[in-house]
């Protein structure tokens, strides 16, 4: 039997499912943001403090149920950083998740100078997450495989599953008083209403991963208030809770692959080190305390903290170095092993996709938009078919998420599915832009595509890489140059464009590791951190 523990997170991101109820116009909501000065704790990385002056902090309430407008009500947590230059609006964005804190990731669209000058830029803890309240404080529902590289992970699903029915339950009876309202169809309405709150007519808006699911769920809900939104990193807009464990199980494995296409011996060390703990489980520990680092919890690092962003890749062989130091006994084996740990502490501590912890919202809010439940044959088969696809992270990632939903029993409130010749009719002319890449390391290219295909207006921008989320990120102007100037002028791009791999700074590209230099362990994982700090993963 597996025992109880808490297993490093796989970055579950975001779907969509079936019907789409009716809606109450959120632009009714009568309430202002109450804007003051944020404390210089409150940036996102210390460093930003003084790159940025004047960054504000506000509070807005929105009802739990917009049919019940004078009843219980969310004090959402936003961050505004004010337009610099002559302002065209407010470009609110959302780093993804759900689950995941979106307060301060107004600092990526602000390293871009010409976003930065232009609008007021607006982060915000959707409902029931981060500095929001109420906010979800539940345990999560973690139980580690035993460090064997041949389980039968059908079989390991099957046991786990009844510790994720009782957590599930546990949050459920927890959050009793607002479970049932958290879904991406309320938050699209707060939204709607932060719009009118800041005196825009129209939306500006930037999705990022599970941001898109509120991104496109926005754009169906009211067509006529959109002025610009990027769905970057897109979920699709026509799947179910079944399609997601699938589709999304296999994409670390997608990305790795790519991986092994440009830097052979980044991908040699990813599995060389998984094997070397397979074979032998590293302590580190402290004294007295054992703290074992086994094959996949290296697996865990690897995707929550280091495949998402090609920015860290150069960082994936000088980790596995780090791990060969900490089985030294002795000084240098000591540094290694506390560096581990840090990076350990910090990927067992963040929730989905390396993000704020999440205290239990990503999955509340993900069984919130998809109505439906696999079976338990039916999650034996996703298994079973991700096992045979995605060799190195698919067990690990579909035997948690397939029945993640299991032990729910609030009721569902569905996003609207884009397949029907209905809904495509209403959406068919909105100009969006579209960002995805050929191997995207959380939502892969098919989702990409579907995205496009129910947009048949919009323009897509696909990068050559495993990169999550590619504006402003990749360093790629064949990717930023038309995004940012549709977000500024709203001049469409082609309707479809293809841009090359940039590797990042460092990444080795041969076939044998480069260099023999000594190896500073502090070092590697604070640029892992920090990078992840700038990258919008508060």
């Amino acid at each position: 039997m597996p025992k109880p523990a808490r297993l490093l997170a796989l970055i579950p991101v975001a779907l969509v499912a079936a019907a789409f109820g009716p809606a109450t116009s959120a632009g009714a909501q009568a309430t202002q943001i109450s804007w003051s000065d944020c404390p210089v704790e409150a940036y996102p990385a210390p460093e930003l403090a003084e790159r940025y002056p004047g960054l504000q902090c506000g509070t807005f309430e929105v009802p739990y149920d917009y049919s019940r407008p004078n009843g219980k009500k969310f004090t959402l947590a936003l961050q505004k950083l004010p337009a610099s230059g002559t302002k065209i609006g407010t470009l609110f964005a959302n780093p993804g998740g759900p689950g995941a804190s979106g307060r301060g990731v107004w600092s990526v669209p602000a390293a871009s100078a010409s976003l930065r000058a232009s609008f007021d830029l607006v982060g915000f803890d959707p409902r029931g997450i981060g500095e929001t309240r109420p906010a979800f404080d539940c345990d999560e529902a973690a139980v580690a495989p035993t460090n064997n590289p041949n389980i039968n992970w059908v079989q390991f699903s099957q046991e786990a599953t009844p510790y994720t029915a009782r957590a599930r339950r546990a949050c459920q009876k927890k959050s009793a008083d607002f479970i049932a309202h958290v879904g991406t169809n309320n938050v699209v309405r707060d939204l709607d209403a932060m719009r009118a709150a800041v005196g825009d007519s129209k939306l500006t808006y930037w999705g990022m991963s599970y941001g898109s699911r509120i991104g496109y769920v926005y754009a169906y809900r009211y067509p006529q208030r959109v002025r610009a939104i990027l769905l970057d990193g897109p979920v699709t807009p026509d799947g179910s809770w079944a399609n997601f464990a699938d589709v999304r199980s296999k994409s670390n494995d997608e990305a790795l692959q790519f991986l092994r296409s440009v830097s052979p011996a980044t991908y040699a060390a990813v599995i060389s080190t998984r094997n070397s703990l397979f074979t032998s489980q590293l302590d580190i520990g402290t004294a007295g305390k054992r703290q074992a680092l086994g094959g996949y919890d290296w697996l865990g690092i690897v995707s929550s903290q280091l495949l998402l962003q090609q920015s860290n890749w150069p960082q994936i062989i000088q980790l596995a170095k780090v791990v060969s130091l900490a089985r030294i006994v002795g000084p240098g084996g000591d540094e290694a092993r506390a560096a581990l740990r840090e990076l350990a502490g910090e990927a067992e501590a963040e929730g989905p996709g390396g993000l704020t912890p999440d205290g239990g919202a990503n999955s509340a809010i993900n069984c919130a938009d998809y109505s439906d439940r696999p079976s338990r044959r039916g999650r034996a088969r996703i298994i079973r078919n991700v096992v045979s696809q995605a060799p190195v992270f698919g067990g690990l990632a579909a035997s948690g998420l397939a029945p993640d939903c299991v032990g729910y029993t609030f009721r569902p409130d569905p996003v609207p599915k884009i397949a029907s010749r209905a809904s495509l009719a209403r959406v068919r002319n909105l100009k969006l832009a579209i960002s995805d890449s050929t191997a995207d390391a959380a939502t892969p290219l098919v989702w990409g595509r579907a995205m496009a295909r129910a947009f048949p207006s919009a323009f897509e921008v696909t990068q050559r890489t495993g990169n999550h989320v590619n504006f402003l990120e990749t360093g790629s102007d064949c990717v930023d140059d038309p995004i940012r100037e549709y977000l500024l002028t709203l001049q469409m791009a082609p309707r479809r464009t293809m841009c090359l791999f940039t590797p990042p700074e460092g990444l080795d590209m041969t076939a044998v590791a480069a260099g023999r230099r000594k190896v500073d362990p502090s070092a590697v994982v604070e640029t892992i951190l920090r990078n992840n700090r700038l990258r919008g993963r508060q």
